[in-house]
């Protein structure tokens, strides 16, 4: 494995470490109803802006505590400083299990392409969020 392989790794570790126990949360809830794509793609692009704060604002309360802007902030430079800047979101896919509905944003990035997941309670809002292969 090449080293920026593994710099991506430990870089997508550490967001999965961070926030996916919180997505594991919005299991016990009902699967938001609607078309929950256009959401997703916004949160990616204003994560892509870094208005980390902006980005917080249809986290669920445990998502808002888990993380923070600051938080946000960290992980989005370290996924960039690994995978290049963003170049633009693709194609999505929506998974509806176990209670929540999630979100696979396709990204591409200057030297790779990830998914990033987001899952979403019942009530529409933002309870967790993780990185995938793309869609």
């Amino acid at each position: 494995m090449t080293t920026d392989r593994k710099r991506t790794s430990v870089v997508i570790g550490l967001a999965l470490a961070v926030l996916a126990p919180f997505a594991a949360t919005a299991a016990g809830g009902q699967a938001a109803k609607g078309n929950l794509v256009p959401k997703a793609v916004s949160f990616v692009r204003t994560l892509a802006k870094g208005d980390f704060k902006a980005a917080e604002a249809d986290f669920t309360n445990q998502m808002k505590q888990a993380a923070p802007p600051s938080t946000l902030g960290e992980v989005w430079q370290r996924l960039i400083s690994q995978a290049g800047p963003f170049q633009d979101t693709g194609d999505s896919k929506t998974v509806v299990q176990n209670g929540f509905t999630t979100v696979v944003v396709k990204t591409d990035f200057k030297s790779r392409a990830l998914g990033i997941a987001v899952s979403f309670d019942s009530a529409q809002r933002i309870a967790g969020m993780h990185f995938v292969p793309p869609p």
